[in-house]
């Protein structure tokens, strides 16, 4: 399906955390596609990294920003559903 009509369900920059994702979505028959961007030069990485720092500052402080973000889409009518499936298995 053309990507324009699709719903973000997801945006990570990990791939472990991606394809656990699409897995739980695969096994329960949802349709998705994945886009994968590189992050950009050095003013994009900058916001990139703030952003990223952000929501993982315990973790990954003093880590190097992410060179890779991943987002999964899924069909709108499916979004919910989705959701609650992937939000459901974070264990």
């Amino acid at each position: 399906m053309f990507g324009l009509f699709m719903k973000k369900l997801a945006v990570d920059t990990s791939a472990e955390e991606i394809r656990r994702t699409t897995t739980i979505l695969e096994k329960n028959n949802v349709k998705y596609e994945i886009r994968t961007t590189r992050t950009r030069g050095s003013i994009g990485s900058a916001i990139d990294a703030q952003t990223y720092a952000n929501a993982n500052l315990a973790m990954y402080k003093g880590a190097s920003p992410p060179s890779f973000i991943y987002t999964v889409y899924v069909k709108p009518k499916d979004f919910d559903r989705a959701k609650k499936l992937v939000k459901g298995s974070s264990s």
